[in-house]
């Protein structure tokens, strides 16, 4: 991500690249919230039975389209997160003043460590969101998450380097890899998190259905259950 911005002198070009991914984010969260809601009435069964709020609730099975939509905003919103932290980074290096260090190395070591809180709090806010509608799936798919981050990371920097034709860096390749493997730490902390917190999640996904399913109900308006009794 730093290659990006080291050669992207134009701040309004940087600004597009981020709101192009985060538009693409937007645009999918709404779908993945169906599949969610989807997988929760699954679980909870016929609309015509009250959805269980007290107690045991039925396992929550992800489906496979939730799976996939997941990941892929997670790759996208780590992606989106490095580069605000390497912004961030190199601000505080004082790249946009002029005043920086030379070496093209010491800079990308720089930016990375100063970056990285940014990364790492963001990351786990994601990972748990993730963890929290994948429950047993949600190790694999953070793990996956993780490797594909790092593939997006070393293919910008691939790119960057083919199209300014500048010398390539070891750092163009191990802080990839070294923040990949970082964002998995940080994402099974997150996961981690997201076990412990698996019941509160659950419970007001269970309210949230059971809401919308008294207000698709015709006739009076009263909850399923409270008519039949």
């Amino acid at each position: 991500m730093l290659t990006l911005l080291l050669h992207t002198t134009d701040a309004e070009q940087i600004a597009q690249v981020g709101a192009c991914a985060f538009g693409l984010i937007l645009a999918g969260l709404p779908v993945l919230q169906r599949s969610t809601n989807a997988d929760c009435r699954r679980a909870a069964g016929p609309p015509g039975e009250s959805t269980r709020i007290v107690g045991p609730r039925p396992r929550i099975e992800p489906s496979t389209t939730t799976v996939v939509l997941t990941v892929a905003l997670g790759v996208a919103a780590f992606w989106l997160l490095d580069l605000v932290a390497t912004w961030v980074g190199l601000g505080s290096l004082g790249y946009w003043s002029g005043k920086h260090p030379s070496d093209q190395s010491e800079i990308y070591r720089s930016v990375a460590l100063r970056g990285f809180p940014i990364l790492g709090f963001g990351v786990f806010a994601v990972a748990v969101a993730m963890a929290h509608r994948l429950h047993d799936r949600a190790r694999p798919a953070l793990f996956l998450t993780s490797v594909l981050y790092t593939v997006s990371l070393l293919v910008t920097n691939a790119v960057m380097v083919s199209h300014w034709d500048s010398e390539p860096l070891p750092e163009n390749v191990y802080l990839p890899v070294l923040l990949g493997a970082l964002a998995w730490l940080v994402s099974d902390v997150g996961r981690r998190y997201a076990e412990r917190t698996q019941v509160l999640f659950d419970l007001v996904q269970a309210i949230k259905l059971q809401l919308r399913r008294d207000a698709q109900d015709p006739g009076t308006g009263a909850p399923v259950a409270a008519r039949r009794g």
